[in-house]
């Protein structure tokens, strides 16, 4: 009867066991797509959190601080991927230094004041074209006519008056030939109208409203339309100087009617621009430029300075450099995602296939061991067949039935986990059919012989 045991539980594991063993197949495949759904979704979040850069600016209540402020609101209410918190300064030379020592990323300097050295120009954010304003009465004509006469400079920032001396410079009017009279914001009408100064340097962007404003003032406080005196020389400054550029204001860009000025009037332009160090990467600049550019409509209404913002020229002879990421954008050259990280998955896919068959082999040759010793029983069950057959003794008969439940047991653990396919399988119940059949026949012989002896 034990051999009948042995092979119906054998038969039992050919129906119940190969669905257990293609479950638990199942449960890993399903369980790898999850691990592998999981990092999925862990790059994925990674890489859509916004990036928050340092953007050094000053001083408070600057228009440079104000555009960055409008900057900081605008990305914040547009949910861009990249986002801006602010380090005030006293001013560019402090901006460009902040960045120089690595504790800012990006700053917002007047070119000619300072220029942080390890990065480059993102945006203009602000154009300037310094010009000097006078009245008929002092004939003034031209710059050289400056000499001994009081000139009006806006003292904050410094580098104004440094400004007026290169332009000075130019026309070999020394300083010492002129008195630089420094003044407030607030003062500059008061100066002109108690005749403290013969002419101003006007370094405030050409449209601005401070500056028409400023203008309306000067015209009240004089009494007559201001006199507005070009600096002819302006391509030899920008020549010398790499921060300042040439350029003109237009016809009738002050406004008026009669235009002011009534024909396009030459003179320098300085820049005010968003410096991205040069240590970020390329497309993060890229994308900054981009969101930023795209805030000149949204921000238009409570900021209209952000209308001013202009893209650098990119062309080689370019006076200051371009940040290669930003340039990228500029020029269309931007690359995307894939073409970004398309080498690194290229890599990442041969790697995986690579540790995917080398795992494949090992795990081969480790389910080939496996196999190969779940098969040792069939040996052993093959050598039991002629002991039972000769054996003359109930007890050692029943010691060889015992030893072959031991395998039955063993093989259906060994099924179970996997370790025995379906024709191992079908070659054990051949000859566990073998082993039942010759115990029982066996035992049939014994007892025969057990009676005859009687």
């Amino acid at each position: 009867m034990a051999g009948e045991a042995i092979v119906t539980g054998v038969a039992t594991a050919g129906r119940g066991g190969i669905g257990f063993g293609m479950g638990r197949r199942g449960f890993t495949a399903l369980a790898g797509l999850l691990a592998m759904f999981g990092i999925a979704t862990a790059v994925f979040y990674l890489l859509s959190q916004p990036r928050t850069l340092r953007l050094a600016v000053g001083p408070l209540g600057s228009e440079d601080a104000r555009m960055a402020a409008g900057f900081v609101q605008g990305l914040n209410r547009e949910k861009s991927q990249v986002r801006i918190r602010l380090i005030l300064t006293e001013g560019s030379a402090e901006s460009a230094k902040r960045v120089d020592e690595g504790a800012a990323e990006l700053a917002i300097v007047r070119a000619d004041i300072a220029l942080p050295a390890n990065a480059d120009t993102a945006l203009i954010t602000r154009r300037t074209f310094p010009f000097l304003i006078t009245t008929k009465e002092t004939a003034i004509g031209r710059i050289a006519d400056l000499r001994g006469r009081r000139v009006g400079v806006v003292r904050n920032p410094s580098g104004n008056f440094a400004l007026l001396r290169r332009v000075l410079a130019q026309y070999e009017v020394r300083p010492e030939e002129i008195e630089i009279v420094g003044l407030g914001p607030d003062e500059v009408v008061s100066a002109a109208k108690e005749g403290r100064i013969d002419a101003f340097f006007s370094i405030n962007a050409v449209g601005a409203r401070t500056n028409n404003d400023g203008l309306g003032k000067l015209r009240s406080a004089w009494g007559e339309d201001p006199v507005l005196i070009p600096i002819r020389e302006a391509d030899a400054i920008a020549a010398r100087d790499r921060a300042i550029e040439s350029g003109e204001i237009v016809r009738g860009a002050l406004g008026g009617d009669p235009p002011r000025p009534s024909e396009s009037l030459p003179t320098i332009s300085v820049t005010s621009r968003l410096m991205a160090s040069q240590n970020l990467d390329d497309n993060l600049v890229g994308q900054l430029v981009k969101e930023i550019l795209g805030l000149r409509l949204t921000l238009a209404a409570e900021l209209p300075s952000i209308q001013g913002l202009e893209t650098p020229s990119t062309d080689k002879d370019a006076p200051l450099p371009v940040h290669s990421g930003a340039a990228a954008f500029i020029d269309g050259e931007q690359e995307t995602f894939f073409e970004r990280y398309g080498d690194w998955f290229y890599l990442a896919v041969m790697g995986l296939s690579m540790l995917g068959t080398g795992g494949a082999a090992i795990l081969g040759r480790e389910s080939a061991a496996r196999r190969r010793k779940a098969m040792a029983g069939l040996d052993r069950l093959l050598a039991l067949l002629p002991e039972i057959r000769i054996c003359d003794d109930e007890d050692q008969l029943a010691q060889l039935d015992s030893e072959a439940d031991a395998i039955l047991t063993k093989v259906l653990g060994d099924f179970a986990r996997g370790d025995l396919g379906g024709s191992g399988l079908a070659a054990y119940r051949l000859v566990m059919d073998q082993v039942g059949r010759a115990l029982v026949e066996r035992r049939r012989m014994l007892e025969i012989a057990d009676e005859t002896s009687r």
